[in-house]
Formats: structure tokens, C-alpha cells, sequence
């Protein structure tokens, strides 16, 4: 598979299997069909006659009735045939691509054979297959001629030997009763016993608990794929397994499904949030008991319950009965450049004098505003409901429109000093022409992961190597969201997943920070090697040490070093005689370092005060008297020369708002100009600072991801948050 095909891959399963946020607990289970099949039977199954083929150790399964319905799933778009992908665990993701070439032939046909070329061409092993020779044991597969085709020799080989042995993946247990599940012609199927192991590779180490729980959740994960495309995956599934209260799917069962409002509540910049909503607290928690004590951690979670009641004088059953739940839910967002995460009960009977216990004053819940109060139900979400809703801090709520929001101080004031609900999910979603706002129908459980937030959050949900690979995916949308909904209707139940790249049309201009986290560029960076006019990598080692390598990955040198570097390493002529150095920050002050690993003498030049990013280099002149520019840690950008001066006629650049990265020069005829993104919109200033020549307020405000555009020596122009373009006479 490519980069891009993996990471297409992985997004599915992990939405499948519960990676969003702890979405494992909220998926449903349809109990057995009452039909046992046969591996023989599912194998006579045209869209599954490649199975006898795949491994037994197999994670998942997908069946394309053509390798192009695949599109970029696979690097195997190009090709018409039939075509099964697994994909294997051992050490990290792999997978196996087995082919229909035709029928059965000691050769291989045309098709096949341009197979063999094209996968060799990719660094794949592949092997022709003649499965007449096993037309005694597979019925089907025994008529065709097949293309296999992997990374992995050991597995290439491993599924021969499965064929030779008439033992496949379709011998585990229940896989044959989860394929008769599924109705298209492209379908997923997903061994839930297999998938702590693959999750666990994938989520960061703050999360890697939660992969351990869905082979909790059923015994296998099906979908139909209805379209797997540039701009999103649509699945319609269902998880399988036998209707035991020790499987998860059991509890939702005695929920009857409601309509959730829960992005009404939410803030635009949510990464992760799940939603339970109910019309029957008492019966979901009932059933969630009872999965308790299949599970022997009933006998805890009641003496939790009690220990609250001694301590407050309510148990979670009583308050939460009392309050009349109608829907539970957790989230999390960014707040002060970390990970905020909190809980929201709604609420069809608050008393106020129940849920402001222990405050000074009760105020009024007919006229009442946001405020930050002491909260005296710290880990009653987690008692009754499981946890999924346990919190490091559930010191502090606020109460919204029905709705109780617990959690920390800094999550909560995101609330009460008005950040949170100046622009809604529900509005950021509406704007971005989702057509079906999550929670906004009948359903059991929702569940919603901003891929987009995933990529850059400072606490990662995901590890590195998915990272790597979303921010491709990622670069060119807005926002990406990951939506599940669980419903049920004539006591079955299904599971619908969205992925959609989006793009924000139309959205309303912020009063506060928004996005406040700054990404520090990490390397390496490119530089030029005067020696060997070659194109060197500059970077920095965990343990500090600077060090440059050639361009096929041979290292050149390493020198310790003290500080982090500040996200950037400049070439410089600094002597005119053309040898080049390079140029970076760290801390307050600037270092120039040359191609051998020296240190050149007069710096580093100290430049008075922290650097955030910086410096970038400029050679106005073409003269080599350089000027640099620094974003500094004070939200000020600075430009100096080498020696750490500012030109006289430098005004400086000033933003009350966080600063996300270094300025971009735009050049008009014989001028230039700063253009300077910040959390919440676009700023333009002249080349020598001071006062900024965009002072648009409201919609009107440039927005912080539009491009500026030069029409003339004179123009520019930009997008507007109310959608429009405007021009600017400069």
C-alpha cells in the first residue's frame, strides 16, 4: 500500500472498531441471524470466493468486486478484477492483496501476468496460484487462477499453504455468520478478537488502554462500503456476536433510541465527543449492571455508588433519576494549549437546589447566565456509566440551557467567558454543508473525531506514523470529521460512518482566540552544502545534539548542543565568498554553523528576549547584507540584522492575538508587504511594521487560512469570513 492508500485504510478501522475517543463504548450488536453457515457455503459466495486464500491471523477483510473500487485504498486502482485485501499484524500493518485473474490455467492470463509486472514494480512479492490443483477443497476458487501479492514473503507464502490445507480465514469462529451479515458488493469485515493488538499500534500512549476493550465490544465488526472516495467513506455495519451481557453490545439494547442536541453545547474546535442519548436512564443503567457482573467489577462499582451517597447524601441512580437524564455525554477540545475534556448531562427536570449543591447562592435557572461553580458530583458520570466518562478534574460546572457541564477550570471557563458557545460545532458543521449534523436523528450513540484536530492536537490521540500519514490526507480540507451513529429500528441495529473532507463556505468571525497552538516546526530542513553543492538535512537528536546527513540518509556529523532549536535552519553566505552556513535560533539567541560542524565567531547574538519561530532570512539587496525576521515569544515579530539590530526604520509588529507562524513577504511591483496569520484572522503590514493596513472587523475580517493573492502592483485580495472576496489598495 502507498501512504496515502494506508491511511485511508487505518481511518476506517479505527472508526470501526472505536478509536474515536473511546467511541468502543458506544457501539451496538445484533444478535445471531439464526442461520449458521458454513465456511463452504460463504465461500460459494461470489463477492467472497478469494477467502480460502486469506490467512487465518487476518485483522480485517475487505472484498472489491473490482480492484477499482478501491480507489486509492490500494495502489491497485488501474485494474478491473476482483480483489480481496487483509490485512495481517505482526509487528505492524501488512497486507495481503489476492486477485481473480480468470479461469484456472498452468499459465497465467494477460491480466494476470500485467499484475505480476505492476505489483513487482511496487517492491511487492508476488506468486501465480493454478487453484485447480485444490478444486477438491474449494468448489469455487478451485475453477479460477489467482494473483497473490504482499509486502511480506512469510505471508505470500502462509496463504499457499492455507489453500494447501483447506484452512482459512474462514474456519474462525463466527466469521462465516458475520459475512452473511453483510449485503453490498464491497464489504469490510473486521475480527474484533485481533483488534487490540492493531490499535494498540495506532493510539498514542494516553489512549492505548481503550484497545484492550473492544475485543470486549463483539465478536466481529461488518460493513457495507457504500463509497470510499477523495472526499469521504460512507459505511453502513453492524457488530456480531451472541446477545451475552458480557458483551458491551448488550447494554444499549435497553435504551430505547432518542434524538441527541448535543453539538448545540459544544464548541466548533471539539476533537473528540460521544453522545448517549436516552429516554430511559434507569433501564440503560440496569443493563449496564448486569454487563458489570458478567464481567465480576459489579461488586466495586457498588460500593463506589455508596461511598458518593455517605459522602453527598445522593447515589448516581438517585441524582440521575431525579434530574431526569435525557442524554449523557463527554467531549473533548483545546483550551490553553492543551487538552481539555468534560462532561454534559442534559437535563429534562433540573432542580436547582440539587445540581448547585454546596454553592453559596442557588441562583434562578429561569435567568440564569454561564458561571463557574464548585461541583459536588465529581465521579458520578464514571460510577453509573462506565469510564469512558472519568475525568482527571471534575472540580468546577456550569450550567447551559438544560445542559450540566463538568470538568476542570480551564475547561469550564472556556464556557463561562464565552469561547466555547460563540461558534457552535452545530454551526461549524452547518457551514461545512454536512448534510446530517450528528445526534440530529434517532439513535442510541453518536460519535464525532475531528481527523483534523487529531493531526495537530499537543496531546496525541494517535501515534506518529498516523499522524504523518492524516496530515496528507487533511492538508487540503478545512475540517474532517469522523462521524458514527448507532441506531435501532424493529429491534435490529446498525451503525452508520462518515468520513467527510470539508471545506468551510461560509462561517461567523470570532471574538476570541480560537486556535491557540502554535506548531514549532521539528526538521530536519534543508540546507546547501557548499562543499559538495549537494542538498544536506540539518536537524536535532531528542538528546539535543545538532547534526547533518546527506540527502540519502548517511550522517555527516553530530555536536551536542544545550537548547531546543526554534523551528528553522537558514542558509547563509555570511563571509560572500560562497560558503555557506547555517542560521538558526534557540532560546534568545541566533547561532551560525558551518558545513563542518563549527560554530562561526560572533555568535551567537543575543537578541533580548525569547524566540518562538525564527529566524527567517532575507537578502533584500541581493547583497548579502542579511535581514532576519523572529516571532517572538511575546507575541511580537522583529526584524533584525546579523548582528541583532533593528533598522532604524522598523516599526515592529504587535498582536494582541496568539501569532501562528513567521510572516510571508508579499511582493507588488517595487513594494513588499507582511502578511501574518493569527488564531482568528489575516493580517497585512507594511514592509516596515507598525500599524497593520487591514482593520476590518467582524465578518469582514480576512480569514486566517485565506490565501492573498496579488492583482496588480498595487491589489491584493481575500476571502472574508461572510464568504466574500474583497480587495485591498495598498
Amino acid at each position: 500500500m502507498s501512504r496515502r492508500s494506508i491511511i485511508i485504510c487505518i481511518c476506517v478501522l479505527i472508526l470501526m472498531l472505536g478509536g474515536i475517543s473511546a467511541a468502543v463504548a458506544v457501539l451496538y450488536s445484533d444478535g445471531p441471524s439464526g442461520k449458521e453457515q458454513s465456511p463452504a457455503q460463504v465461500a460459494d459466495d461470489s463477492r467472497f470466493i478469494l477467502l480460502p486464500a486469506v490467512p487465518s491471523d487476518a485483522v480485517a477483510v475487505f472484498c472489491f468486486t473490482k480492484a477499482s473500487d478501491a480507489w486509492e485504498m490500494t495502489p491497485f486502482k488501474d485494474f478491473g478484477c476482483r480483489m480481496t485485501v487483509s490485512l495481517h499484524y505482526s509487528g505492524k500493518l501488512t497486507p495481503l492483496y489476492v486477485f481473480d485473474t480468470g479461469r484456472s490455467s498452468e499459465e497465467p492470463s494477460s491480466e494476470g501476468a500485467s499484475l505480476m509486472e505492476y505489483a513487482q514494480g511496487l517492491g511487492l512479492v508476488t506468486e501465480y496460484v493454478d487453484c485447480s490443483d485444490y478444486r477438491s477443497l474449494h468448489k469455487k476458487i478451485g475453477s479460477r487462477s489467482v494473483v497473490l501479492a504482499s509486502p511480506s514473503e512469510v505471508i505470500v507464502r502462509s496463504a499457499i499453504r492455507h489453500l494447501e490445507k483447506n484452512v482459512s480465514v474462514l474456519d474462525l469462529s463466527g466469521f462465516p455468520e458475520a459475512a452473511s451479515q453483510v449485503r453490498a458488493s464491497d464489504v469490510m469485515i473486521v475480527s474484533n478478537e485481533q483488534s487490540s493488538k492493531l490499535l494498540g499500534t495506532l493510539l498514542g500512549n494516553a489512549f492505548g488502554s481503550w484497545a484492550d476493550f473492544t475485543t470486549r465490544l463483539s465478536s466481529w465488526t461488518v460493513a457495507d462500503i457504500e463509497s470510499l472516495g477523495k472526499d469521504g467513506i460512507v459505511l453502513n455495519g453492524k457488530a456480531v456476536s451472541d446477545d451475552s451481557p458480557s458483551m458491551f453490545m448488550s447494554v444499549l439494547k435497553a435504551s430505547a433510541s432518542a434524538t441527541g442536541t448535543f453539538t448545540s453545547v459544544l464548541p466548533s474546535y471539539t476533537y473528540s465527543a460521544i453522545s448517549l442519548p436516552m429516554k430511559d436512564v434507569g433501564a440503560y443503567l440496569a443493563a449496564y449492571s448486569a454487563f458489570l457482573d458478567s464481567k465480576q467489577q459489579l461488586q466495586n462499582a457498588t460500593a463506589r455508588s455508596k461511598a458518593l451517597k455517605k459522602e453527598n447524601g445522593l447515589s448516581p441512580e438517585e441524582l440521575f433519576a431525579g434530574i431526569g437524564v435525557q442524554e449523557v455525554a463527554t467531549a473533548s477540545f483545546i483550551s490553553r494549549s492543551s487538552l481539555q475534556r468534560v462532561n454534559l448531562i442534559r437535563c429534562s427536570n433540573p432542580d436547582a437546589d440539587l445540581i448547585f449543591k454546596n454553592c453559596d447562592t442557588v441562583p434562578s435557572l429561569k435567568d440564569y447566565s454561564p458561571a463557574l461553580h464548585p461541583f459536588a458530583y465529581s465521579s458520578y458520570l464514571d460510577t453509573a456509566f462506565g469510564s469512558l466518562f472519568k475525568l482527571k478534574d471534575e472540580s468546577c460546572f456550569t450550567y447551559v440551557d438544560g445542559w450540566i457541564i463538568s470538568g476542570s477550570k480551564d475547561a469550564i471557563e472556556e464556557y463561562t467567558k464565552g469561547r466555547a458557545l460563540e461558534y457552535t460545532l452545530k454551526e461549524c458543521l452547518s457551514d461545512a454543508s454536512l448534510l446530517e449534523i450528528p445526534g440530529s436523528k434517532s439513535s442510541v450513540a453518536t460519535a464525532y473525531l475531528s481527523v483534523s484536530s487529531a493531526v495537530s492536537s499537543p496531546e496525541k490521540m494517535f501515534r506518529n506514523s498516523f499522524l504523518s500519514l492524516a496530515s496528507g490526507f487533511t492538508k487540503d480540507a478545512d475540517l474532517v470529521p469522523l462521524v458514527l451513529t448507532v441506531g435501532t429500528s424493529k429491534d435490529r441495529s446498525s451503525f452508520h460512518v462518515e468520513l467527510n473532507s470539508l471545506k468551510l463556505r461560509k462561517t461567523k468571525a470570532p471574538a476570541y482566540d480560537r486556535d491557540t497552538t502554535v506548531l514549532i516546526p521539528q526538521g530536519p530542513f534543508k540546507v546547501k552544502n557548499s562543499g559538495t553543492g549537494k542538498t544536506n538535512f540539518f536537524y536535532q537528536q531528542d538528546n539535543l545534539y545538532l547534526c547533518l546527513k546527506e540527502e540519502g540518509g548517511k550522517g555527516l556529523w553530530g555536536i551536542p548542543f544545550d537548547k531546543k532549536i526554534c523551528g528553522t535552519a537558514c542558509n547563509v553566505d555570511y563571509y560572500a565568498n560562497g560558503k555557506i552556513q547555517f542560521l538558526f535560533g534557540a532560546g534568545s539567541r541566533i547561532y551560525l554553523i558551518d558545513r563542518l560542524g563549527r560554530f562561526v565567531k560572533g555568535f551567537p547574538v543575543d537578541l533580548g528576549k525569547e524566540i518562538l519561530i525564527g529566524p527567517d532570512v532575507y537578502d533584500f539587496n541581493s547583497t548579502n547584507k542579511y535581514n532576519i525576521m523572529v516571532l517572538h515569544k511575546d507575541k511580537t515579530i522583529e526584524m533584525y540584522n546579523l548582528k541583532g539590530q533593528k533598522p532604524s526604520s522598523w516599526k515592529g509588529i504587535k498582536s494582541e492575538e496568539t501569532i501562528k507562524s513567521l510572516p510571508e513577504r508579499l511582493i507588488l511591483g517595487d513594494k513588499s508587504c507582511w502578511v501574518v496569520r493569527t488564531s482568528i484572522r489575516t493580517m497585512i503590514y507594511p514592509f516596515n511594521g507598525g500599524e497593520a493596513l487591514t482593520r476590518e472587523k467582524g465578518d469582514k475580517m480576512i480569514r486566517p487560512d485565506s490565501k492573498v493573492r496579488v492583482i496588480d502592483d498595487n491589489t491584493v485580495e481575500f476571502e472574508c469570513y461572510d464568504g466574500k472576496t474583497r480587495k485591498l489598495v495598498l
